[in-house]
């Protein structure tokens, strides 16, 4: 019943909620359980950041940036940008951190390289990797996917949550629907009595209907209903790891707030983040560093949060964009599609104050030794598979039917985290 009465409370607060294809008995067997780590965020830049204003700095030499190229910064074995608050965040968390460099996309259309860069696939077909995983490790939980725009797609293996960042505030009315006011704990619609009546009523009207109807189709469709009508305690649960203030200026943080707090109930595997605004043709610096340092604030926000939660041993994030920008700017101060990327993984499994690949300073791949990991001429260019393929192997699913279902066509493995 678990699924069932979050269902309710997504309805009446605008989430919507994707039923999967088809229930596995690893799915019903997981019903009723909770889920402890590890846990999988996935943060998407739309729009294409640029590597070499955050974590592949390159400097002002051949007009690629404007700042010097004598005071890019270091942070342990980490380079990054000087600009906007990267110092502050780098020398925190850098012992956290792993930057994955000179990544070949293959491709500078958005729709192409946000769906590589999530899916592994640069053509259609393949879930995202948060899909994949929570379909692994818990598809009965409520929140096992938790989506907020981006590239979502789940191939019917999980349900995909999509929760809004604005639905915030509407938590707590959510979770206590018998009151009028939901910070008022005695004025309420109904009794308890009553509500337990109801909720008993609707049960049983439910049961009795099922019996009577044989279409697949439409007990599915009664079912959904129903669930859509009553039960909240799975919001409760989650309410109660939320913080006070939910009314941050960054939207990524918000989104941040409702799945960590589902991640400490049990009841959340995997969430998709995303923020926009990347796609900066014009005034790139302007434009673009400030959205970078909102993706900066929210990773540290994540793991402040995580420690106070006591789960951030157990929290793994991933994040990257669409594709790069081009070398230099354009006539409008701007930065075009460039199909050179780059990727920042952090937390659980990940092996801090590590740098794997690089590009040369015009912002073009170089190539690594699969085994070494280390600059090698006669090596191979890093792809969004090989990240995935580290990834899925952190999740333990790599040769779980459910991956070899989607595989990766990469060649030669790259073990990215050790």
């Amino acid at each position: 019943m678990r699924r069932r009465t979050f269902l309710k409370a997504a309805a009446a607060a605008g989430l919507t909620v994707v039923s999967p294809i088809a229930t596995t008995r690893e799915a019903k067997a997981q019903a009723g359980g909770l889920h402890r780590g590890p846990y999988f965020m996935f943060i998407q830049a739309d729009g294409g950041w640029d590597p070499t204003s955050l974590c592949d700095p390159k400097g002002d030499a051949e007009g690629m940036n404007r700042y010097a190229t004598d005071a890019i910064e270091m942070a342990g074995n980490i380079a990054y940008a000087p600009v906007a608050n990267h110092a502050e965040f780098f020398q925190k968390h850098f012992n956290r951190l792993m930057v994955v460099n000179g990544i070949d996309m293959s491709t500078n259309g958005h729709e192409q390289g946000r769906r590589y860069t999530w899916s592994g696939r640069l053509n259609e077909g393949h879930p995202s990797l948060g899909a994949m995983v929570a379909a692994k490790l818990g598809p009965a939980l409520p929140l096992a996917y938790i989506t907020n725009g981006g590239y979502t797609v789940t191939n019917g293996l999980v349900a995909g949550t999509q929760a809004d960042e604005r639905s915030l505030n509407a938590f707590q009315k959510l979770a206590y629907t018998n009151r009028i006011n939901p910070d008022n704990e005695g004025n309420t619609f109904h009794s308890e009595f009553a509500m337990d009546r109801i909720r008993q009523a609707a049960d049983n009207r439910l049961s009795d209907k099922m019996e009577k109807t044989k279409l697949p189709r439409r007990r599915k469709a009664m079912d959904a209903l129903h669930t859509a009508r009553l039960g909240e305690s799975e919001l409760k649960e989650v309410l109660g790891f939320l913080p006070t203030d939910l009314n941050n200026n960054n939207g990524l943080v918000r989104q941040a707030q409702v799945a960590l707090a589902a991640f400490k109930s049990g009841l959340g595997i995997s969430v998709t983040m995303r923020t926009g605004g990347f796609d900066t043709h014009s005034d790139h610096d302007n434009r673009h560093i400030p959205r970078l340092s909102l993706i900066l604030e929210a990773l540290d926000f994540i793991f402040d949060e995580a420690e106070r939660l006591d789960i951030a041993d157990q929290v793994f994030v991933a994040v990257g964009s669409d594709f790069g920008r081009t070398p230099g700017y354009n006539n409008g101060n701007g930065k075009d599609h460039w199909s050179i990327n780059s990727m920042m993984l952090m937390g659980h499994g990940v092996p801090g104050n590590t740098v794997i690949g690089a590009s040369d300073p015009r912002h073009r791949p170089l190539t690594i030794n699969p085994t070494t990991k280390a600059l090698d001429e006669n090596g191979i260019r890093l792809r969004p598979e090989h990240v995935h393929a580290a990834i899925r192997k952190l999740a333990g699913i790599e040769r779980d039917p459910l991956a070899l279902q989607f595989p990766l066509d990469m060649g030669e493995d790259i073990n990215l985290l050790g």
